[in-house]
């Protein structure tokens, strides 16, 4: 299997080239099923949020009076409190997690490219080392998703192996998690990546949903182009 190498290089240092951009409203979504997952999704993002929040002031506050009093009980308190909050925010983590996977996969991938099948990733459970999302057509087209909660959440870096700092939405980053997914032995994955990229049948996007309250608003998204290399 060949390794796909840097072509010429055009781009400035660390530059990701976002070609296609816009956003999506929830007026789109086509599906009444899909909408009510996605509406699910972000209520539940919204109120984990707000639990949080008070667990936040919570845990200060408890800090403070413990920072004054100094007696057992107000130790016990605070200690409960920072509990409490490792639990809530944690919660609030996955609910916001699973938000930008479910908008992705239930409005992005849904309407934009139907027929297109979910590959199964075996990356670890933190998300490290693997794409958020891969979705394969039987012609060849393959998208890349990289899902985030919040059209305020930053791409992901990672280091290359030569100690260079590269970001999401570039053809290094993505080339490292090739070598990644390699490693764990996703080979036929690798080949239908490689070869869609060879050919021009790869999209590599990042989907952001938008703020929401109770309900789904939508997702902002960028696709990149990663014919050529972005490093010096």
């Amino acid at each position: 299997m060949s390794r796909l190498e840097g072509g010429p290089l055009v781009r400035p240092p660390h530059s990701v080239q976002a070609f296609i951009a816009g956003r999506t409203g929830a007026d789109t979504v086509r599906s009444r099923a899909r909408l009510k997952i996605l509406d699910a999704a972000a209520q539940k993002r919204y109120f984990s949020i707000q639990w949080d929040n008070l667990v936040a002031k919570w845990k200060g506050e408890t800090a403070t009076l413990h920072e004054t009093l100094g007696t057992p009980e107000t130790a016990a308190e605070w200690a409960e409190a920072r509990g409490t909050y490792k639990e809530s925010h944690t919660q609030m983590g996955k609910a916001a997690e699973e938000f930008g996977e479910n908008a992705a996969e239930h409005h992005f991938i849904a309407e934009r490219y139907p027929n297109f099948e979910q590959q199964d990733l075996l990356g670890p459970k933190n998300g490290n080392d693997q794409f958020d999302q891969v979705w394969k057509h039987d012609d060849g087209r393959v998208v890349v998703v990289e899902a985030k909660s919040s059209v305020d959440t930053d791409m992901g870096q990672r280091t290359l192996p030569n100690g260079r700092a590269v970001s999401q939405g570039s053809r290094e980053y993505f080339l490292d998690i090739l070598r990644r997914m390699e490693r764990r032995g996703e080979t036929d994955l690798v080949d239908a990546l490689e070869d869609a990229l060879k050919r021009g049948k790869l999209d590599y996007v990042i989907v952001k949903g938008e703020k929401t309250t109770t309900a789904y608003n939508g997702y902002k998204y960028r696709r990149f182009d990663i014919s050529k290399g972005t490093l010096p």
